[in-house]
Parts: structure tokens; C-alpha cells; sequence
């Protein structure tokens, strides 16, 4: 396996990728897990691990993780990106060419160089490769405007992109839309494609007094409506957008906004709240894993946006996180994304189009003005949806049969 991003980071991916390990591991496998130094999502290596070429070796649940190096980018600057992304798959593509052959390798890797130049190695070796892709590039640069879609580059970096799938015995998506993209835009045969949804382990059942515990460290008073995004804040989410509609709330509003989480664009988010002076808007900072649930179900609503067209290329996993806390989600997406259509499906919550500030404060009073109880129970419809749809129990024994199938299991 090879994994850009792997437990300690809490990232849903890396956690998707140690689930996957480890029920690979039980299943009788001897399980590698080349995986770069965490560092998601502060950018700064997490204490006791110290970067080299391979190192920390370590054994656990049942398989070994080998540490490989790569730049570390503490920000979504496009080249501090791209230097992540070949460091890390060079690294772990030599490490894959010294390592014993291999029956089958899993990439989930940094789209599309780091996939690639694993994918390459792999194949120059004649081992099966199962591709995990998690966001479609370049399609996901064009919609946060990082790239235009017209260049050169662009049409390489499909072409290359669509190369890397090809290879594959089999790709993973995590979306319809991507199914779509793969099949019809990069010519990939639809029975190499599967879907499987990422998923999140059902936590213990919200409740109410988990929400009134956390309601009372950030101070927040019964009757105040508090709207919460939590997570990574990455460039690509656009909370810019609440802080501006919920700062111009009218002033006998009693509603709040807490950004809790860390990531890339947090300063831009800061100065955000700075530039509207407002009192609404607070920041709490990072978490750890065990404090997500209490994090989010002391919300009224959870905030889930995404910039541009955003929402066509990807399936954002805090929207999963979101669905397991029992609370109903606004979500800032495409209408026609798959996000749109997990909300609806669910009935969890609302969606309005990116750029609509407009649209989305009118909704957003309307939200505010409903009963507690209704909000509820779409809150529970969601977490319902999510057990069915999203769990490890729905997803993971899809992605070890796609595994040992790729390995002529």
C-alpha cells in the first residue's frame, strides 16, 4: 500500500487507508504500507518522527509501515504542492523497486505525479496495481482557478493522468461524478471503475449532554444558534463565504459561527473574520480524533462549503463526519455534484450554489428560524443515510474484494 497521508494524520483518507490495512492484515496478507511523515493538516511533522529517506519503521495491527520522504507543504501554494507530491513519489517508488515483489499494490497517493510514478514502477515489476482516486485532477486545479484549463499543461496533465488509470487493474473512485469522468473522459473501461464511497467508523450515538458539554467550553448559551465547521481548513473549502453572510446577520441575531480545525487556509480565514469585524465568528482551533463527535453535535447546523465548481471533482468525507453526528448540513455546492445529492437524497439538509451570498443568507434565515426538533430529526435522517451508505461495514468489504481480486485472490 502506498499512502500520501496515513494515521497518526486524522484525515479520512489516511484513516480509510489504515481500515483497509488492517482488514487486509486480518484477512491472512502480509500488509507494507509505504507512507510519507505525517504532517496533515498543520504542515509540520508530528513529534517523534524525524524525515529521512525510509525510516520509523513500525509494526502494527498486523502489518509494517515504512516512513518515505517527502517536502513537507505548509501551504496550497501550487509549487509547494507539486514538490510534496514528486518527493513523496520518488521516495516511495524506490522503496517499492527495493521491496520484495509485491502480489498487488494500492495506491492512494498524490494525484497524478506521485500516483504515476508509482504506478510505473509497479507495472515495469508486473504487479497489479488497485488506484484510489480521491479528487480528479486536473479538473479540481481548474475550478480553484490554480490552472487554465485551456493550456498545454492542462491537456498534458490529463493525458497523463488518464495514462496513470489505464495501467491499472482496477480504479477506485470515491463518486459518481468521477465515475462519470473516468469512464466517458478518460476512456477507462466502466469494469475496471468501481465506487466505493469513503467511509467513517459509526462512532458512539450523539447526545445531548455530549452537546451541552461542548456548547459550555466554548461558551455558547442555550438559545444561541451556532453553526460550526470543523476539519481541515483547506483553500478548496471556501468558509470565507459563511463568515461574510454570518457577519452581516442583523444584530438581534443570536447566532454564532466556530471554525474549529486547522489546515492551509485558516489565516486567510482569520483575516476574513478581521476584515468584517465581527463578534459572531470564533476560532478553536485544532482537535484530535476523539473529540469530533462532541465537536460536531454541539452544532444547530454544520457548514459545508466548497468553492467554484469544486463539488463536480470531488466527495468531500467531512460531509460523512458531518452525517455520523446526527446533525442536519449546509452545504455550498454544485446542484448537480454529488454532494448536492447526498444531502437531498438523505433529506440531512439544504444546498445552495457557490457565489449566491445572497441565496445563502435568505437561507440561512430560514434555517435559523426553524424548531429545534425539526432540525433534529433531519440530523437523524442524515446519521441513518450515513449507516446505510458510508460506514465501514457498507464500504470497506468492497475495497478488500477489489484488492484481492487486482492480486488473483
Amino acid at each position: 500500500m502506498v499512502c500520501s497521508v496515513f494515521p497518526p494524520e486524522p484525515l479520512t483518507s489516511a484513516l480509510t487507508s489504515h481500515s483497509l490495512a488492517q482488514a487486509l492484515a486480518k484477512c491472512g496478507h502480509d500488509v507494507t504500507v509505504l507512507a510519507s511523515y505525517p504532517n496533515r493538516p498543520n504542515g509540520r511533522t508530528f513529534p517523534g518522527f524525524r524525515r529521512c529517506l525510509f525510516g520509523h519503521r513500525k509494526k502494527e495491527d498486523g502489518f509494517q509501515v515504512v516512513r518515505c520522504f517527502s517536502t513537507i507543504s505548509r501551504s496550497s501554494a501550487l509549487l509547494s504542492r507539486l514538490a510534496e507530491n514528486l518527493s513523496f513519489g520518488l521516495s516511495a517508488a524506490l522503496a517499492l523497486a527495493l521491496l520484495p515483489r509485491p502480489d498487488v499494490v494500492y495506491i492512494n497517493a498524490w494525484p497524478i505525479f506521485a500516483a504515476g510514478i508509482v504506478s510505473f514502477v509497479a507495472k515495469a515489476r508486473r504487479v497489479p496495481i488497485v488506484l484510489s482516486i480521491q479528487d480528479v485532477y486536473p479538473e479540481s486545479l481548474f475550478s480553484l482557478k490554480k490552472l487554465d484549463s485551456t493550456t498545454g499543461f492542462a491537456r498534458l496533465l490529463r493525458w497523463l493522468d488518464a495514462s496513470v488509470a489505464r495501467i491499472a487493474s482496477a480504479v477506485v473512485v470515491v463518486s459518481k461524478s468521477a465515475e462519470d469522468i473516468y469512464s466517458r473522459h478518460r476512456g477507462i473501461a466502466s469494469e475496471k471503475i468501481h465506487c466505493i464511497a469513503n467511509w467513517r467508523a459509526a462512532e458512539d450515538q450523539p447526545t445531548p449532554e455530549m452537546a451541552q458539554r461542548q456548547r459550555n467550553l466554548w461558551g455558547i448559551e442555550t438559545d444561541d444558534f451556532l453553526i460550526v465547521f470543523a476539519g481541515n481548513v483547506a483553500a478548496a473549502c471556501g468558509i470565507e463565504s459563511v463568515i461574510k453572510v454570518v457577519s452581516e446577520l442583523d444584530n438581534e441575531s443570536q447566532t454564532r459561527l466556530i471554525i474549529a480545525g486547522s489546515g492551509s487556509a485558516l489565516d486567510s480565514c482569520r483575516s476574513a473574520a478581521a476584515r468584517h469585524k465581527s463578534s459572531r465568528v470564533e476560532f478553536s482551533g485544532s482537535f484530535v480524533a476523539h473529540e469530533t463527535l462532541a465537536i460536531l453535535c454541539a452544532a444547530d447546523v454544520l457548514a459545508l462549503p466548497t468553492q467554484g465548481d469544486q463539488s463536480l471533482f470531488c466527495m468531500p468525507s467531512k460531509l460523512i463526519s458531518y452525517m455520523m453526528s446526527g446533525r442536519p448540513v449546509l452545504a455550498i455546492a454544485r446542484l448537480e455534484s454529488d454532494v448536492a445529492k447526498v444531502v437531498h437524497a438523505s433529506g440531512c439538509g439544504w444546498v445552495v450554489q457557490p457565489g449566491d451570498s445572497a441565496g445563502l443568507g435568505q437561507l440561512l434565515g430560514t434555517v435559523i428560524a426553524m424548531a429545534r426538533p425539526e432540525l433534529a430529526r433531519m440530523g437523524l435522517r442524515g446519521r441513518e443515510y450515513m449507516l446505510t451508505h458510508f460506514s465501514t461495514e457498507a464500504c470497506l468489504p468492497k475495497l478488500v474484494a477489489v484488492v484481492e481480486s487486482a492480486a488473483g485472490r
